[in-house]
């Protein structure tokens, strides 16, 4: 493929908001849009170039039919400006979700979910632009199948959370550990980072297929260099207090096209399992709040109280305390998310 083949590739993979639900695909997403079964749906739809912008056609023009569109304009020797210029604005005028699956190990891109990202940078930790995400409104992300596992990085209490401290967010969760104790891969992926980096001290950061990566930090020994290929459970490093630590613990982040998301929102440290193998993520002001498919949330109101919403739900306050590390004592706020199940 040619440079400018790429730079349009890239430039309608940025702009458009692609939902794969139409498709009948399985837990993969593999260039070219194949099914599940292997059938190439591309080669199944190359419209006519001439046919495609007729009034009738363009009303009806989906999604997928755009992909395939694409497609063909990428075999042409000349693209016409005023064709660009025609899909650009069809393209603007969409508003469907992204919808992404597990990239298969053997897509063809050079690392991990690149389809995703466009960069692979080993030398930089957030080396991000806010394109990559400021165009999403809801992500699908399925995050575990049979082939991929999730494993918990570190077994420890959770000493500190996610969120807003000390006057700055706190983009990750503490896991106390031992000096020595061993910090394995939570997914399988490509080891992006494996060096110091101030106040994460030494620091691994892993690109995985599901489109995640994650950070930890604070490691006494890093066991893993840049490039390297690794499975759920495999050794990152040894846990211990390198940069601004006051105590030995794991700093681990999760992070989705540079943008820090909540990991206590899908991962269960008191059970070490993940709540739910698919999750959405909904774009917030800046960032993405992650909701694992099929949990219940409610929203607080004015004059709720942890037994009124207990007792409407028909669960319990212990439930609700343990779903959405509270206290019975806890002040809820107007607008807060609370877990139900």
């Amino acid at each position: 493929m040619n440079t400018i083949g790429k730079s349009i590739l890239i430039f309608f993979s940025t702009l458009m908001f692609i939902s794969l639900s139409d498709l009948s695909i399985g837990p993969f997403f593999i260039p070219g849009i194949h099914s599940s079964s292997g059938y190439d749906t591309a080669s199944t739809f190359k419209p006519g170039i001439d046919s495609v912008f007729n009034s009738n056609f363009n009303r009806q023009f989906s999604s997928i039919q755009t992909i395939m569109l694409i497609d063909s304009i990428l075999d042409m020797d000349i693209i016409p400006h005023t064709l660009l210029s025609q899909i650009d604005t069809m393209t603007k005028n969409k508003n469907h979700d992204r919808c992404l699956l597990i990239c298969n190990q053997n897509s063809g891109y050079p690392y991990p979910a690149h389809n995703l990202y466009f960069i692979w940078d080993e030398n930089n930790t957030h080396p991000y632009p806010d394109i990559l995400w400021k165009n999403d409104t809801s992500v699908n992300l399925v995050l575990t199948d049979s082939n991929h596992q999730f494993f918990m990085p570190v077994r420890g209490p959770v000493t500190s959370g996610f969120g807003y401290r000390h006057g700055r967010n706190h983009n990750g969760v503490d896991i106390d550990l031992q000096v020595w104790d061993t910090v394995r891969s939570a997914f399988d992926g490509v080891v992006r980072i494996a060096d110091k980096d101030g106040g994460y001290g030494r620091l691994v950061v892993i690109r995985h297929y599901n489109g995640f990566e994650t950070f930890y930090a604070h490691l006494q020994r890093i066991k893993v260099k840049s490039g390297q290929k690794i499975k759920a459970g495999e050794m990152v490093g040894l846990g211990g207090k390198s940069g601004r630590a006051t105590g030995s613990h794991l700093h681990f982040e999760v992070r989705f096209r540079g943008k820090p998301v909540n990991p206590g929102a899908f991962i269960s440290f008191k059970e070490n399992k993940l709540v739910k193998d698919s999750i959405v993520l909904n774009r917030t002001n800046w960032s993405y709040a992650a909701i694992p498919k099929g949990v219940k949330y409610y929203k607080v109101k004015k004059g709720d109280c942890l037994y009124d919403i207990a007792s409407r739900y028909g669960t319990t306050i212990r439930s609700l305390c343990s779903a959405n590390s509270l206290s019975k004592n806890s002040v809820l706020r107007v607008g807060q998310q609370l877990r139900i199940n």
